[in-house]
């Protein structure tokens, strides 16, 4: 049976004029392509809908008829400014409106959803067709006119001179007529919506306006639908040129009837007429090419459109002139040869590039992984691709399912911790994919965990000191093996087990105090995952009452909400919480509290407690302490917090009298408490459900974004937010807040 080399992918080219849709497999468009002209507006109705409609029955019926279990990938080349989240910034010359702001790769994604959905500009996508080249710049002289310069030489992700959005080289929209002034910017927006009398106007002062609504642009000059209105006001204006001229037997001699089709079969016979057209039309169009030429250093212009490709060698004659006489003698330029003028540009290979481009690009990011990247000693992260890294004879790769953002993520990026581990992340579910010669313990196909902590080292750590989890496939080292890091979970592979990592750390809090929680009564400080999860293993291990205290009491009531806290147990951290305590244990005060709230606030949280606290209880600190953070003692003695935290001392406290509790503390888990949170939540009637700690489940594609809305507030989409998980199967910019019951496993879609 021949295998071919790579999976098949299905490519659209959504174009001004015609979309398209075809089949790549093996560096070429297989079987026949799909056309359809693109819909216009009708009496003022947007066509957006039924464009994405009819894209999607074509691209159905495309895999219907690759039926190869491999076709999962759909890329969308769009004839519209596209950042690389796949939202519109500007569709004018597409739908005929700006269309800003909406998701085109969401949009796509509802009507696909078995699809991995990838959408960039036509121009970006077809660049990748002609890597061979270099470095050189791609134009497109059609419906619009864009370009994009491409390096080769670069990284994957740099190879395009875009910026961080996936933006740049819409010079179609840049006036290059800037020394008369517009008469009036409402003109050029009126004109473009179809006002004759604006268009009269605009006619009658020499200026011409652009779909977009800007007058003057380089759009307004070089583009098909500027040439075909140039053609009739220069028929009207030079009568005498136009009377006897090809065009105008192809026209019956009406302006009004010159189309880019006629344009072109009359260039073909040398029309005078259509030459000085064409003349005028590429004029602004070699100025802007000489003066990228010069500032970037580019010696290849590859141009590529409908109308530059359909007019064909009389257009790139009349280009060519204006090349050599617009020719600055110095500079870049000194000693260039005519024909190295000439070989500054030259057609594309046929009109299948933006199909062909975008097949090359999906081929060409299947060598790369995407990854979350935190540049060191800035608060920010940012998506990025890389060359996916080779496994070695004594390493084993996985590919990541699930990883979850905790708090301590937060911190890192922002910089609290001082921490700089390149990629975050330290809590994930992930599959094996491969496994060195020399490797044993895995095998491909198992679904594990990953204890981030190395047992002989507090400070070497997965998304601390080295590169974390928020990336799609990680090659580690034996050694996570054989240090017990590695811990296999079931087949199922469900997203919620990422919180197996934190609940681990609660396992050995709760076994730092001795595991005494049966028939205790329990105060949990901080109603965060690490909060809710010591409350849920309290209730689990038959504490007596089991107590939350929290500030926001948002955060409570989705405790409640989700099934995870009963009112009655919930508290408010503030002045009543004493009182509180004492009304809800009869007096009794608590036998144990835990401390789980952000850093630093930890030692005056218990300051306020002490009263509340019975003689013989236990007090973990489990968060809220910087390194250098003191405990205050009724009595005034001042204990450090870190060495019991990290170092695992437990420390004897007079409360004053005769009373007295345990000061204990933890950091980290070791294989025994991984191994007894997995067995608390993969088995039994009486398992651990994780479920309902997860708010929102989002794409790797959104994480940047959804860090800082959490640094910013906690909240995604105005909604708190608990554990929030990113599934690496998801494509495009998605957001979705969860009830605890719908959540994604590996391998099956929700």
């Amino acid at each position: 049976m021949n295998q071919t080399s790579e999976p098949a992918s299905i490519v659209v080219d959504m174009g001004g004029t015609t979309t398209r849709v075809g089949a790549y497999r093996d560096g070429r468009l297989t079987g026949d392509t799909v056309r359809f002209a693109t819909p216009k507006p009708a009496g003022g109705r947007s066509v957006r809908e039924e464009h994405l409609d009819r894209i999607a029955a074509e691209v159905d019926r495309m895999r219907k008829r690759h039926p190869a279990p491999d076709v999962r990938e759909v890329g969308v080349a769009v004839g519209a400014t596209v950042d690389s989240r796949g939202r519109i910034r500007n569709a004018s010359l597409l739908w005929n409106e700006p269309g800003t702001g909406f998701d085109l790769g969401a949009a796509l994604a509802r009507r696909l959803d078995w699809a991995r959905i990838t959408v960039c500009n036509d121009i970006a996508a077809a660049a990748w067709r002609y890597q061979d080249l270099g470095r050189f710049a791609l134009l497109t002289i059609s419906t619009g006119v864009a370009i994009k310069v491409f390096d080769a030489r670069l990284p994957f992700a740099a190879r395009l001179l875009l910026d961080d959005e996936g933006l740049g080289g819409e010079i179609g929209h840049v006036r290059v007529d800037p020394e008369r002034r517009a008469p009036h910017r409402t003109l050029g927006r009126a004109a473009a919506a179809g006002d004759l009398a604006a268009r009269a106007r605009l006619g009658d002062a020499g200026l011409r306006w652009c779909e977009c609504g800007t007058v003057g642009d380089l759009c307004a000059h070089a583009s098909g639908p500027a040439t075909v209105r140039a053609a009739a006001a220069l028929a009207r204006s030079d009568p005498g040129l136009w009377d006897g001229s090809r065009l105008a037997g192809r026209c019956g001699g009406d302006p009004e009837k010159i189309t880019a089709p006629a344009i072109a079969a009359a260039a073909q016979s040398g029309d005078a007429f259509t030459r000085t057209l064409l003349s005028a039309a590429t004029r602004p169009l070699a100025a802007q090419i000489l003066q990228l030429s010069a500032a970037l250093g580019l010696r290849t212009f590859v141009v590529m459109g409908g109308f530059a490709n359909g007019v064909g060698e009389p257009w790139f004659a009349e280009l060519r002139a204006n090349l050599a006489d617009l020719l600055p003698a110095g500079g870049w330029f000194t000693g260039w040869t005519d024909a190295e003028v000439d070989a500054l540009v030259r057609p594309s290979r046929d009109r299948d590039d933006s199909l062909v481009g975008m097949g090359c690009l999906l081929a060409e990011r299947r060598t790369q992984v995407r990854e979350v990247h935190k540049p060191v000693g800035e608060a920010r992260a940012l998506l990025r691709h890389r060359s996916a890294t080779r496994c070695g004879r004594r390493q084993f790769a996985v590919r990541m399912a699930f990883a979850g953002i905790c708090g301590t993520d937060l911190q890192v990026i922002r910089g609290d911790r001082g921490c700089e581990p390149g990629v975050p992340g330290h809590e994930c579910v992930a599959q094996v994919t491969e496994v060195g010669a020399d490797v044993s313990g895995v095998s491909v196909g198992d679904v594990i965990g990953v204890n981030p902590n190395r047992p002989d080292d507090e400070h070497d750590k997965f998304g601390h000191n080295l590169p974390g989890v928020f990336r799609e496939r990680v090659v580690w080292d034996e050694h996570l093996i054989d240090r017990g890091q590695i811990i296999p979970l079931p087949a199922a592979g469900l997203a919620e087990w990422t919180l197996l990592e934190p609940l681990s750390t609660v396992v050995r809090s709760a076994r730092a105090g001795g595991d005494r929680w049966r028939d205790r009564r329990v105060l949990i400080v901080g109603a965060g995952v690490s909060g809710l999860l010591h409350a849920m293993l309290a209730r689990h291990d038959k504490a007596r009452r089991v107590l939350v205290a929290n500030r926001s009491p948002q955060r409570l009531e989705l405790a409640v909400e989700r099934g995870v806290l009963a009112p009655e147990d919930c508290l408010a951290l503030d002045g009543s919480l004493p009182a509180a305590i004492a009304e809800a244990t009869g007096g009794a005060g608590v036998d144990v509290v835990v401390l789980a709230v952000p850093r630093g606030t930890g030692p005056a949280i218990l300051n306020d407690l002490w009263p509340s606290v019975a003689d013989g209880a236990t007090v973990h600190l489990f968060g809220g302490f910087h390194p250098g953070s003191t405990v205050r003692l009724p009595g005034g003695e001042q204990v450090a917090a870190h060495p019991i935290r990290v170092r695992g001392e437990r420390h004897r406290a007079s409360l004053g009298g005769a009373r007295a509790c345990t000061l204990v503390g933890s950091s980290g888990a070791d294989r025994e408490d991984y191994q007894r949170a997995r067995d608390l939540c993969v088995a039994g009637e009486d398992r651990l459900d994780l479920a309902p700690l997860v708010s929102h489940v989002v794409s790797l594609d959104a994480t940047p974004g959804v860090l800082r809305q959490l640094m910013s507030d906690g909240r995604l989409g105005g909604r708190p937010a608990l554990r929030v998980i990113i599934d690496f199967s998801l494509t495009g910019d998605v957001v979705r807040a969860v009830d605890g019951g719908d959540l994604p496993r590996i391998g099956v879609r929700t």
